[in-house]
């Protein structure tokens, strides 16, 4: 069955969430480490969209690709707009410095986890691909959901944000697989050119401007590439 094969491979990417967060929780990662993950996460993302998903869209009409593509970036930029928002009028309480962050990677994982059930529904071998690239991306996600929190927190309530940035990529994928199993054409190409955009925002606009807070070095730009190649051979292997 789809859906569970689908959640199989999420479930890598809902340990990674706890594993981020148990690692913000116990070890902070250092600014330079925090890039070092930024650029390899970013290099794997870029990979997984330009080897799975682009070709997958590659013969569709154009139109439908625009379509898809202005959607996403559209989303995206409104999620961002939402999170500013947020943090303007200190909304949260004592979570107030973290739900703009929190809110964004929450939606962030709804939409990731539709995009990994429709490419199981599409091609399996691709949406094995793209739940180990968004495993790794997580992994990152559940370190920053945790470190934006106040520090005088209970670890129980820091590790219940991961724990939920997982359940929710776990909805995604079950709502993508259930409510699309057996639909074919235009929407699944529209969808996956949406998820292809929204994946290009997050490389360019959140994990790459991120990292460049902190000075670059020969070691975080080797690591783009490093993620960048690993997921490209994997594909190439599988």
């Amino acid at each position: 069955m789809v859906l569970t094969q689908a959640l199989s491979y999420t479930a890598l990417a809902v340990v990674a969430a706890l594993v981020g967060g148990i690692i913000a929780v116990y070890r902070p990662p250092s600014p330079q480490m925090e890039s070092n993950v930024q650029h390899f996460a970013a290099g794997v993302v870029t990979a997984a969209v330009a080897a799975e998903l682009l070709p997958g869209i590659h013969e569709r009409a154009p139109q439908i690709v625009v379509l898809g593509f202005a959607i996403g970036v559209a989303t995206m930029l409104g999620i961002h707009r939402l999170s500013k928002t947020i943090e303007k009028r200190d909304i949260g309480g004592q979570y107030a410095g973290a739900a703009g962050l929190l809110i964004t990677i929450g939606i962030d994982m709804v939409i990731d986890g539709v995009l990994i059930g429709v490419t199981f529904l599409d091609n399996p071998d691709t949406g094995i691909i793209i739940a180990v690239a968004l495993a790794i991306e997580v992994l990152f996600l559940g370190v920053a959901g945790v470190v934006a929190l106040p520090r005088e927190l209970g670890m129980a309530r820091k590790l219940a944000v991961p724990a939920t940035f997982g359940l929710l990529l776990a909805t995604g994928v079950t709502g993508g697989v259930l409510v699309l199993e057996g639909v074919t054409g235009a929407p699944i190409a529209i969808i996956l050119a949406f998820g292809s955009a929204a994946l290009l925002y997050l490389v360019t606009e959140e994990l790459l401007v991120k990292a460049s807070k902190v000075p670059e070095t020969p070691v975080s730009t080797t690591l783009f590439f490093v993620g960048f190649l690993a997921i490209f051979l994997l594909d190439m292997l599988h």
